[in-house]
């Protein structure tokens, strides 16, 4: 049951992979994300179901267009395949047992997925164009607004959390006041970014034989030393 688990949740990945592809080609360009069907991007044709499957349509496909026969950048196959590799290692750490639940495991779980999710398009967006629009500082914003509640719902240290919400805070007010993208800011947040989620995962992978959930306030505290 363990591995058909297992290989669900990186079949998961590689499909949100896929949507992180999209989601960095399009929301610079202030496109729909979610409505609007796939397309190729050198001829227009809609992509339809067996053009979509995550990594296995790009290795059948022979890494081309079906269509225009234009050639497809590897990095949408290396995207998915990380995507499900790193999915299913954060799934593994947590060591969630269907037999018995851990309710609140499965919420750190949902929450990490939407900061890994985060993680993955900030750092292409800002990859390939070299900012940040403020749709993802606003996205940040509620993700991290919302976890904290929970944390002191649930009665969890939540002041190192605070503090890099009011530090994002801060950069997107910046950055709506000043009404365009921010440049330089840009590689800044996307290193907080990554030092949280990144560390958000590893603290677990590091702990996973004694986890337990009301030990991971502390999940950051790597970050300030990098940062520092």
């Amino acid at each position: 049951m363990n591995i058909i688990l297992n290989i669900a949740i990186f079949i998961i990945g590689t499909l949100l992979g896929s949507f992180f592809t999209l989601a960095v080609y399009r929301i610079p360009l202030k496109k729909d994300i979610t409505h609007e069907r796939s397309f190729c991007p050198n001829c227009n044709q809609r992509l339809e179901f067996l053009d979509l499957i995550p990594v296995l349509s790009y290795i059948f496909l022979g890494g081309k267009c079906r269509y225009c026969k234009q050639k497809i950048r590897p990095r949408y196959l290396l995207l998915e395949l990380f995507s499900g590799i790193v999915f299913l290692l954060f799934y593994v750490s947590l060591k969630i047992n269907i037999f018995n639940i851990d309710l609140s495991k499965i919420i750190y779980f949902v929450f990490g997925m939407f900061y890994i999710s985060t993680l993955f398009i900030i750092g292409g967006i800002e990859k390939e164009k070299h900012f940040i629009p403020n749709s993802l500082f606003i996205f940040g914003l509620v993700i991290s607004a919302i976890y904290i509640i929970y944390l002191y719902i649930i009665h969890i240290s939540i002041y190192k959390y605070v503090i890099y919400f009011i530090f994002m805070l801060a950069l997107t007010i910046a950055n709506v006041v000043g009404g365009r993208h921010l440049k330089r800011p840009a590689k800044k947040t996307k290193l907080f970014y990554t030092n949280f989620c990144t560390n958000y995962v590893l603290s677990n992978w590091n702990n996973r034989k004694n986890y337990s959930f009301r030990n991971n306030s502390n999940i950051i505290t790597i970050c300030n030393n990098k940062n520092n």
